[in-house]
C-alpha cells in the first residue's frame, strides 16, 4: 500500500509532520481530516524515501505503551465505540512517533476492508504474534472486547515476573560491583603507594602476597584486558550457536540456587501464556505452537514441539509429558485434571498461581543466601588487605 508524507495541523494548533498508508492520496486525506488534521501538504514517497519510511514503523515500542494501548482499546470497545472510531481516538492518544504510525496504518487497513488481526500482524515487532492469535480467536469467537482486557492482563503479568525476577539480581550485582571496585582501588592505587615505602624489607608472607598481586596485575594488565574481551567474544559467539545454547539451557536449571528459579520462572511464563490463549479460545493445538514461539529457552522449545507433535498423533497432553525433565509432577498432574474435566484454562491458571507462589519463595531464599555470602566475601577481602597492609607498617617500624 502507498506510503503518503504530511504536514498537517492537529486540533490543538500543533504542526505535525508524519506518514500515512492509504490506497490513495484522496483516501489519505480524508482519513487525516477525519482525525481532525488540517492538510497543509501531503505527497507519495517513493523509492528509498518509502523504504526508510516502512523500516521506521517497525522500530521499538515499550511494553508499557503497548499494555496501555490495550487498555484504552477495550474500554472504548467495552462503550461500544467502532473499531476504526477507536483506532482514530488511539491514534491521538499515542505518544510514540512509531505508534502513532503503526496505528494510523492499521487504521487504514481496517477500513480498507483488512480484519483487525491481520492489519496487527503487518507490525510484529510491536504486536507479537501471540497476540495476534488472541485477537484473531476474539474476532472468530465475538468476544474481542473480553480478549483485550485478556491481552493486558497477560502483558502486565508478564512484565511483573520479568521485572520482579530482575530485581532480585540487583542487590547482588550492585554488591559484586561494589566488591571489585574495592579490590580495584587496592590493587590500582593503595597497595602500589605501600610497595614503594616497603621496598627492600624483610615482610610477612601476607603483606608480600599482596605486592606481588598488585605488581602481576599492573604489569599484565594489558594481557589481561585482551584475554577478558577474548573470552567476551568467545562466549558471545557460542551464545549465538544454537547447539551451544541447546546444551546451555537444557543443563542450567541444574545450577545451584539459580537453576530452580530460571526453572520455575519457564514454567510460569508457559502456564501463564497458555492459559491467556486457551480463555481466548484457541484450540489446543495452535496454543502450544504459538507458546513455543514465546519461550526463550531452547531446549523447553524443543520438549513443546516434541509435546505438539503427539498430541497431534492422538496421545494427550499429560501423557505426551511423561518421561521429560523440565516440567514438574504438579505441572502434569494439573494437565491432566483439566483433560478429565474439560478445564483446561482452569487449570493452567492453578498451575500459574501455585508455580509462581514456589517462584517467589526461591527468589526469597536466593536473595538471603547471595546477600550475606557477597558481604562477607568483601569483607573478608578488605579485611585481609588492611591486614598485609598494617603488617608490613610493623615491618616497616620494626626494621
Amino acid at each position: 500500500m502507498p506510503i503518503f508524507e504530511y504536514v498537517a495541523v492537529d486540533s490543538n494548533g500543533g504542526k505535525i509532520k508524519n506518514t500515512i498508508t492509504a490506497p490513495d492520496e484522496g483516501a489519505a486525506a480524508r482519513l487525516l481530516q477525519d482525525d481532525g488534521f488540517i492538510i497543509q501538504n501531503i505527497r507519495e514517497l517513493t523509492g528509498a524515501a518509502a523504504d526508510l519510511s516502512k523500516f521506521s514503523l517497525f522500530q521499538h515500542v515499550s511494553n508499557k505503551q503497548v499494555v496501555l494501548f490495550f487498555r484504552m482499546f477495550s474500554s472504548l470497545i467495552h462503550s461500544n465505540v467502532s473499531v476504526s472510531e477507536a483506532m482514530g481516538i488511539l491514534v491521538m492518544q499515542a505518544e510514540s512517533r512509531t505508534m502513532k504510525k503503526a496505528l494510523i496504518s492499521i487504521k487504514s487497513d481496517i477500513e480498507g476492508g483488512v480484519r483487525l488481526s491481520d492489519a496487527f500482524a503487518r507490525y510484529p515487532r510491536i504486536f507479537e504474534p501471540l497476540v495476534t492469535n488472541m485477537i484473531r480467536a476474539g474476532e472468530l469467537g465475538g468476544i474481542l472486547d473480553v480478549v483485550l482486557d485478556r491481552i493486558s492482563d497477560f502483558l502486565e503479568g508478564r512484565a511483573a515476573l520479568k521485572r520482579k525476577m530482575v530485581l532480585s539480581l540487583i542487590y547482588p550485582t550492585v554488591v559484586l560491583v561494589v566488591t571489585l571496585a574495592v579490590v580495584g582501588f587496592f590493587v590500582g592505587f593503595v597497595i602500589p603507594r605501600f610497595a614503594s615505602l616497603l621496598q627492600g624489607r624483610q615482610l610477612p608472607a601476607n603483606t608480600q602476597f599482596l605486592l606481588d598481586v598488585s605488581q602481576f596485575l599492573q604489569t599484565n594488565m594489558l594481557g589481561i584486558g585482551i584475554g577478558f574481551f577474548i573470552l567476551a567474544g568467545t562466549i558471545v559467539l557460542l551464545m549465538k550457536t544454537e547447539i551451544t545454547r541447546l546444551y546451555i539451557d537444557r543443563y542450567k536449571i541444574y545450577v545451584p540456587v539459580i537453576g530452580p528459579i530460571l526453572r520455575y520462572g519457564t514454567i510460569v511464563q508457559f502456564s501463564k501464556t497458555f492459559a491467556s490463549l486457551l480463555e481466548s479460545g484457541i484450540t489446543l493445538i495452535d496454543g502450544l505452537k504459538s507458546v513455543s514461539g514465546t519461550v526463550a529457552n531452547l531446549e523447553v522449545k524443543r520438549l513443546i514441539e516434541e509435546m505438539t507433535e503427539k498430541v497431534l498423533g492422538g496421545q494427550a497432553l499429560s501423557v505426551a509429558l511423561q518421561g521429560q525433565f523440565f516440567f514438574t509432577p504438579m505441572f502434569v498432574a494439573m494437565i491432566k485434571i483439566g483433560e478429565e474435566t474439560g478445564l483446561m484454562d482452569t487449570a493452567m491458571r492453578s498451575v500459574e498461581d501455585l508455580h509462581e507462589k514456589i517462584l517467589v519463595d526461591k527468589i526469597a531464599k536466593m536473595t538471603a543466601m547471595i546477600e550475606p555470602a557477597l558481604i562477607i566475601t568483601l569483607g573478608v577481602i578488605v579485611g585481609y588487605v588492611a591486614w598485609g597492609l598494617v603488617s608490613g607498617m610493623f615491618a616497616l617500624y620494626a626494621g
